[in-house]
């Protein structure tokens, strides 16, 4: 499958505007970001590229009032894209308890959990603040996990399962629509030295063939978290917990909202640059 590669240059540069218009485009099919220096690259699978799609998105009107932002587009080629990756990632460390490296980067010393991620097309490599936040959370609630079944739903390159893994549970189903995902999930896990953890490709229409889970973490995007969460809380255990990333602070009220109206109890949140992290418990 090729990609097409929208490189957006925002002058004056504002992380902000950044981090909103990468939100907004991950609801219209855009499934991997990097930063650069004057803005950031967006990647969509060239079939379903549309330039109007994203010139009709309101964000992009109101900040073209105070931002010049422009755009350049080009197809890239998966060897292409697999190049720019490992040309670009850099390991990361979260709370000197978890480092995120691939193959070719040094290993921290005496650093408590190790992810080895290789850097492809999939979601999910630890940089993005909504990894960072759910790695956090799940090694906040690593207790709960131990020794339970846990979801991953929109797995991407299978990072969060890998961490559930690590602090203990039992067995990991993890599930995303993307092909490119799938690959790279099973290539991250045979790295990671780990078989309990299951991939699948599909949507949240798979779960209806599921047995019932403890966890359930879904990184995704407000819209989707929104639209599915009937499904993952109808797979959710009593005393079990759903965990969601992958919208902003401004945001949490309406997560909250429905996750309670079905039957959810709001435990706690941790916010990055304005992206959360939310967890809720089922009774």
């Amino acid at each position: 499958m090729n990609y097409t590669e929208v490189n957006f240059t925002i002058v004056p540069y504002s992380e902000d505007v950044c981090d909103a218009l990468i939100a907004e485009l991950g609801n219209i099919g855009f499934d991997s970001f990097s930063e650069t220096d004057s803005g950031f690259s967006a990647y969509i699978p060239s079939k379903e590229f549309k330039e109007e799609n994203i010139n009709e998105l309101e964000l992009m009107l109101f900040f073209s009032e105070n931002f010049k932002i422009t755009m350049k587009s080009a197809e890239i080629a998966d060897q292409n894209w697999n190049k720019m990756w490992e040309d670009n990632f850099t390991t990361i460390v979260v709370d000197d308890r978890i480092q995120v490296r691939t193959k070719f980067h040094e290993a921290v010393p005496n650093i408590e959990h190790e992810i080895i991620i290789e850097p492809k097309m999939s979601f999910g490599t630890g940089h993005h603040a909504t990894t960072v936040l759910m790695l956090r959370t799940i090694l906040e609630r690593g207790a709960e996990i131990k020794g339970k079944q846990v979801l991953d739903m929109g797995c991407g390159t299978g990072i969060l399962a890998i961490m559930a893994a690590k602090v203990g549970a039992k067995q990991i189903i993890g599930i995303d629509i993307d092909e490119w995902a799938y690959n790279n999930a099973m290539e991250n896990i045979e790295n990671n030295h780990l078989s309990n953890i299951t991939i699948k490709i599909g949507d949240a229409s798979l779960l209806e063939k599921e047995n019932n889970f403890d966890i359930v973490l879904a990184n995704i995007n407000r819209n989707i978290l929104l639209n599915d969460m009937l499904h993952y809380i109808d797979k959710l255990n009593s005393n079990g917990w759903l965990i969601m990333s992958g919208f902003y602070l401004q945001d949490l009220p309406l997560i909250q909202e429905k996750a309670e109206s079905l039957g959810l109890i709001f435990k706690a949140y941790h916010e990055e640059k304005q992206w959360v992290s939310a967890s809720f418990y089922k009774k």
